[in-house]
């Protein structure tokens, strides 16, 4: 089976799905949730991650090195 061919049946499972929920996304999100519930799978989601600060320019971030790019030697 190539790539191609699994490509089109998901994209024609993906379709029989939205349209035996009348492309209702809001039910769509609900069957699905139900699915994942039934599944008894553990959906662990924490709290967002606060972004880390840009240095302004000139000013050295902690990890960067002489070459400018940190993680390279």
């Amino acid at each position: 089976m190539s790539e191609r061919d699994i490509l089109v049946e998901l994209r024609a499972w993906r379709d029989e799905f939205a349209r035996s929920h009348n492309y209702d996304l809001g039910a769509l999100a609900a069957s699905l949730r139900a699915l994942d519930r039934k599944a008894g799978a553990r959906v662990v989601r924490g709290a967002p991650r606060r972004p880390t600060p840009i240095s302004p320019p000139g000013v050295s971030a902690p990890n960067e090195v002489a070459c400018g790019h940190a993680g390279e030697t």
